[in-house]
């Protein structure tokens, strides 16, 4: 699923909206649709077109008082394949999200199951959380999954908070060997200034390299520190993620990043409020710590909210791959519509 800041924002807003519902004990359903058409021109492979589903999911939302200052809460959301086809397999067929869990005042929040991973929503790299089809931006290099996570997040010290989270991997689900792979982060916020520090073990690193006991399992920490200052209706933004390479680990030879190779990736971005519109400016660039691939990307966005439960956005993208034997640039149209719920 496509998880941007809007759909968060919404969601968010959803489940505080939650509470209300709690007076009948009756869970709030929430849900949104999302169409793009994506046009994308190669001076390598060519031009393509195509009209998409960017991420149609339903959830559900509940949470209730146990006690005093201390309440439970849930959250299930599930992600439609292939919303702009009709036939079988087109359904409700992936969960994103699962979760149960408590907070209070004094001692903050804890849950357990699938979310976003704490180095996910802290760092906030802009192909996961800020552009709509982000098919063009690269991705932060921490490889902790978002399954069989244990997270937790501390109350608000004068504007400190501390994060935590571990992942259970047991031999039971197919791994090669039992592995806890964690994340820890902190943010501190002041006035219009954000900041925040995060970093990822990467010890259950299944998705790129095999996982734990695989010849290329590499565990080489990913970290990341992200700054967000807001004047008025301008918002600006930078991130910067590295991962070191694995002992001996080269490119893997195209245009793609490997979680062995590791990284170094840094972005910007401005953002701008204007009522009902709002515009985007951002500029990443990333390159393999191992050798070879060489990435920048610039990325501007168009939204306009034309009510609250109905947004249209244009996204201009152009991306440009080197690694040392051929390069690649990459032009890209997106334009979309969200209704949500």
């Amino acid at each position: 699923m496509k998880k941007t800041l809007l759909a968060s924002a919404i969601a968010a807003a959803t489940f505080s909206g939650a509470v209300a519902a709690q007076d009948s004990n009756m869970p709030s359903f929430y849900g949104n649709i999302q169409y793009v058409y994506t046009y994308s021109d190669s001076d390598v492979n060519g031009a393509a077109g195509e009209h998409a589903d960017n991420g149609t999911t339903v959830g559900l939302t509940h949470s209730h008082a146990i006690t005093s200052g201390i309440e439970g809460f849930m959250k299930i959301e599930l992600e439609v394949a292939s919303a702009e086809e009709k036939g079988a397999g087109n359904g409700l067929v992936d969960l994103d999200e699962a979760y149960i869990g408590v907070k209070g005042d004094s001692f903050g929040q804890v849950w357990i199951g699938s979310d976003d991973s704490i180095y996910e929503t802290q760092l906030g790299d802009y192909g996961n959380w800020v552009f709509e089809y982000a098919g063009l931006n690269p991705y932060a290099s921490a490889t902790t999954g978002e399954g069989d996570l244990l997270q937790y997040m501390s109350p608000s010290f004068g504007g400190l908070t501390l994060m935590g989270a571990v992942q259970v991997n047991g031999e039971g689900e197919g791994f090669a060997e039992e592995s806890y792979p964690y994340q820890l982060g902190a943010t501190y916020s002041m006035g219009g200034l954000t900041a925040s520090l995060i970093m990822d073990s990467n010890d259950g690193d299944s998705t790129y390299s095999g996982g734990p006991g695989s010849p290329d399992f590499s565990n080489e920490n990913s970290y990341g520190v992200a700054f967000e200052y807001t004047i008025d209706a301008l918002v600006l933004d930078a991130y910067y993620d590295m991962r070191s390479a694995a002992d001996g680990a080269t490119d893997n030879g195209d245009f793609t990043f490997d979680g062995s190779e590791g990284r170094s990736q840094i972005g910007v971005m401005g953002t701008y409020n204007l009522g009902p519109n709002t515009f985007r400016l951002a500029y990443e660039m990333a390159e393999t710590d191992a050798e070879g691939l060489e990435v920048d990307v610039l990325t501007i966005q168009a939204l306009h909210n034309v009510s609250s439960n109905l947004y249209v956005y244009t996204e201009l993208a152009q991306r440009n791959n080197e690694n040392g034997a051929a390069e690649e640039e990459i032009n890209q149209i997106n334009v979309g519509g969200v209704y949500y719920f």
